[in-house]
């Protein structure tokens, strides 16, 4: 498939030189005199020099002196020509969409043709007349996304040669360094000078590399990128050149293998984009795995726990609110954090835990720990057996036609005290699990009681 596009380049190439050249053979003409320098005599009766043999006007090749000026864009409508990527053909290519399904309207007037040839610029019109109305203004936006994602690039890439220029020469990879600028430049002048909106998505693709690139090599030269939103560069074109001109509405909630997550918000909020999960070349093909979510989640660069762990962040904290219970911070809450205790690189387990509290404890802490884990099972059993004996006496009632608002309210607080500890864990703060266990099984006890009375 890629000799057989290639051949095609090839093809494509020779067709756009041979447009430009004349329709017609013309005969060849007598060589014209020499030309004299201004001011000298004319020479009288002297001829000029005969033509030579064979001469004709093939012999004048443009090529010498003229390289071709469409070959960066047929390289992109390819879906070659940039630097790191495989060959990724434009849809339309691949179809067999030429030049001039697109290019419908004239540069010049007639008379201007006859001399000086035709150049035809693309028409939207084109567009629609295949794709339709649906698909108005959709070129417009291509391109100025593009070039968007271009400007983007243009403070890091400036701060990128700042950095180049400032390095010790004898500094541990400015080799790689500078070659990681070198190819990004060039991928970001590609796509300018190649009009990427020929094959936006191999363009946008091409950009993604360079921005990733320009961040590899200020950090080899330890050096901070600008702070600049490249949502847009990293993989948000997908939506912004294409979703949301067709109408394509971003998906609240889906699943993954088969565990629902919030889709709309890993965007939002979490600055997900659609090439985090999904294939740029194929559409709608899921490429993250169980470890793409983990390396998120779980990576040292993530320091939003809470985003995920509301209710363990929340009773760590003392933000949880529960019915009969102030549930105050643990007391390591304010010098601790999520990583203090927690490897988000290595699988969890309890002696990982103790491992990170001997860093600030001493060896006898951990029967402590061992205790928050695993010693409140009975505990957290006790009021659970409470809560199914309330949660049968208020049924029994209810069947035998007895009140039973004031005793199912009891339930209800008894169930989330324990739902608490439960989903938040005892060992985020003790103090506050031994308080709303011992509510849990007084208002359950109180619930059982209210439903048996007669």
């Amino acid at each position: 498939m890629r000799r057989a596009l290639a051949l095609a380049l090839v093809v494509a190439t020779a067709l756009v030189a041979g447009a430009s050249a004349p329709a017609q053979t013309r005969a060849p003409q007598p060589a014209a005199p020499p030309a004299r320098p201004p001011g000298a005599a004319p020479d009288a009766g002297r001829a000029g020099p005969a033509p030579g043999p064979g001469h004709a006007d093939a012999e004048l090749d443009c090529r010498n002196c003229h390289v071709g000026k469409h070959r960066g864009v047929a390289q992109m409508y390819v879906g070659v020509g940039g630097r790191g990527t495989p060959m990724i053909p434009s849809h339309m290519f691949q179809v067999r969409v030429e030049c001039v399904a697109c290019h419908t309207t004239p540069k010049s007037d007639e008379a201007s043709a006859a001399i000086a040839g035709q150049t035809f610029r693309p028409s939207e019109q084109a567009c629609l007349g295949c794709h339709g109305e649906k698909y108005r203004g959709m070129l417009a936006q291509w391109t100025a996304t593009l070039e968007r994602m271009r400007q983007t690039l243009a403070p890091k890439l400036a701060a990128a040669r700042a950095a180049l220029a400032a390095a010790d020469p004898k500094r541990a990879r400015l080799a790689r360094a500078r070659t990681l600028v070198e190819d990004a430049e060039f991928n970001v002048r590609f796509v300018g000078l190649a009009k990427g909106v020929h094959n936006v998505f191999y363009a946008a693709d091409l950009l993604k590399l360079a921005n990733g690139w320009l961040d590899e090599a200020l950090a080899a030269l330890g050096k901070a990128p600008p702070k600049i939103d490249d949502q847009l560069v990293r993989g948000g074109y997908c939506a912004v050149l294409c979703h949301q001109a067709a109408g394509v509405k971003l998906v609240a909630t889906a699943t993954f293998g088969d565990r629902p997550f919030p889709h709309a918000r890993h965007v939002s909020d979490f600055g997900a984009t659609c090439t985090s999960c999904h294939s740029a070349e194929t559409h709608k093909a899921v490429t993250a795995t169980p470890a793409t979510c983990r390396g998120c989640h779980h990576g040292p660069q993530n320091d939003r726990c809470e985003t995920c762990h509301r209710m363990v962040a929340d009773f760590y904290r003392g933000k949880t609110q529960a019915p009969g219970v102030t549930v105050r911070p643990n007391v390591m809450a304010d010098a601790v954090p999520c990583a203090g205790c927690h490897d988000f690189t290595a699988k969890p387990s309890r002696e990982a835990v103790g491992q990170a509290c001997l860093a600030c404890h001493d060896q006898p802490y951990l029967a402590l720990l061992r205790e928050w884990t695993t010693g409140y099972g009975a505990d957290v059993a006790r009021a659970t057996q409470a809560l199914r004996a309330a949660e049968a006496a208020v049924a029994g009632a209810r069947r035998a036609g007895r009140p039973v608002a004031e005793a199912d309210a009891l339930v209800k607080e008894a169930a989330r005290a324990l739902a608490v500890v439960r989903g938040a864990g005892v060992a985020h703060n003790p103090l506050a699990a031994d308080a709303l266990l011992a509510t849990a099984r007084a208002k359950a006890e109180q619930a059982r009681a209210r439903a048996s009375a007669r």
